[in-house]
């Protein structure tokens, strides 16, 4: 008798257990990071000589406004050019469990001079 109730059991518990695994994946945080809605033109800047590609990290709120933009990697003429364009974007914010979240997230701008290409 023990062992059919016994057998009984562990043939329940191993029904269950697949349940139980769903339960536990639906339960997890998602994250949703943050998208770009509207960008601002970035215009080379016609009084430089310099190319190059250009990193910011941008800190977003959980509003979707740019709150600050730290400089990864510069080139002194085209910084300020490409500061200046992502300080106007927007962006959906990142969510966390469907929530708004301040987020960070890394842009880069390839500046090539427009007179710079193939030369024959």
């Amino acid at each position: 008798m023990r062992r059919i109730i016994l057998l009984v059991t562990v043939v329940f518990l191993i029904a269950l257990a697949p349940a139980a695994s769903n339960a536990q994946a639906q339960k997890r945080p998602e994250f949703e990071p943050p998208q770009i809605l509207t960008t601002a033109d970035v215009v080379y800047p016609i009084t430089s000589v310099s190319w190059g590609t250009v990193v910011l990290e941008v800190n977003i709120d959980a509003n979707g406004n740019v709150e600050s933009v730290k400089v990864i990697r510069g080139i002194p003429s085209l910084t300020e050019t490409a500061l200046a364009a992502v300080k106007k974007w927007k962006f959906r914010p990142a969510k966390f469990d469907g929530r708004p979240i301040p987020s960070k997230l890394p842009v880069a701008f390839a500046f090539v001079p427009p007179n710079v290409g193939p030369r024959s």
